[in-house]
């Protein structure tokens, strides 16, 4: 009778042993080694990510800074903020219709101050000066 070979009663030679046991010993040498290039890689995406957040933080910072060297976003916010007149100016205060939580607390003053200046005054100084005034040097 023929002897017939199962699978499972094959038995590894000694060069399978080797050869297996070469890629055991070279997979435990190399998985440290991939594993801290998948770390190191983690470590440079949350770097970037850093990095790209700062930048936008950065040119957000440059853009408010640019407007505070305009003169009338100055002025704007001195009127807005603190509440600044300009000489002349009459200033109302509304009750009532005031929201229900300012955004940011604003220290107002409790006296209320009246302008003492006649309008009609005031027009004519302003038609003197404007008729008086020297004209204005044009630039090329």
């Amino acid at each position: 009778m023929a002897r017939r070979r199962r699978g499972f009663e094959h038995r590894p030679t000694g060069g399978s042993l080797l050869i297996l046991a070469a890629l055991v010993a070279a997979v435990a040498m190399l998985s440290p080694t991939v594993q801290q290039l998948i770390e190191q890689r983690q470590h440079i995406a949350t770097l970037e990510e850093d990095i790209a957040t700062t930048t936008e933080e950065l040119e957000a910072l440059q853009q408010e800074q640019d407007r505070w060297q305009d003169p009338a976003y100055i002025k704007a916010q001195a009127r807005g903020r603190l509440l600044f007149v300009e000489p002349g100016d009459t200033t109302y205060v509304v009750h009532g219709d005031a929201p229900a939580a300012p955004p940011e607390p604003v220290d107002v003053s409790v006296d209320v101050h009246e302008t003492r200046t006649d309008p009609g005054e005031l027009y004519l100084d302003s038609l003197i000066r404007a008729a008086t005034a020297d004209a204005p040097e044009e630039t090329p």
